[in-house]
């Protein structure tokens, strides 16, 4: 039996070959870890401006005075106006519920546990939830009506649908001896 003899040049389409997986499977690993790091970081972003806004809001709760949504002539309620930058790729950003809660994209503006809670999602992670305490967060959509703003129907959370530069208005209000959080968006509405 002679022995097998392999030159050089039959050997190159095998490495050619091999390098060309190898390289497929380096590739294929930076793209799955840089899209796992994109979604990552902007968690990680909105988490950060959550936060801020938690911080700057208990300000407010401990040191405000809420108006009375049911009288008309009751001065303001100690405000706070947040702007915060979310990422473009931010699915939802909800204060006060779960908007999502069959988990199929639908999203509804109830509360959870009684409006003390932040609910948020990014493309291609999951759902996100900041618990807050529920004897001072509690948080209520406006809308504005009759020349003021008030509590949107019996009580809903507010939705942000999409990234971007946001403005809101966190005003202390007070409901049947209640206090509340209302939010609405800067719309140049004045109350």
């Amino acid at each position: 039996m002679k022995p097998l003899k392999i030159d050089a040049v039959e050997m190159i389409p095998i490495r050619l070959m091999v390098s060309i997986a190898i390289i497929a499977a380096i590739t294929l690993m930076i793209g799955v870890s840089s899209s796992t790091l994109r979604i990552y970081l902007a968690e990680h972003q909105v988490e950060h401006e959550c936060r801020q806004i938690q911080s700057t809001l208990s300000t407010m709760i401990s040191s405000g005075v809420g108006r009375d949504v049911d009288d008309r002539e009751a001065a303001e309620g100690t405000k706070r106006v947040c702007s915060f930058l979310l990422p473009d790729t931010l699915l939802y950003l909800s204060f006060g519920g779960d908007p999502e809660k069959n988990n199929d994209g639908v999203l509804q503006p109830g509360l959870t546990e009684d409006g003390a809670a932040l609910f948020y999602k990014v493309e291609g992670g999951s759902k996100q939830v900041i618990w807050l305490p529920k004897e001072t967060y509690r948080f209520r959509e406006g809308t504005f009506t009759n020349n003021t703003w008030v509590i949107n129907g019996d009580g809903e959370s507010y939705i942000i649908h999409q990234g971007g530069k946001i403005t809101l208005v966190f005003e202390l209000i007070e409901k049947n001896h209640e206090t509340y959080i209302l939010i609405h968006g800067n719309d140049e509405i004045t109350s």
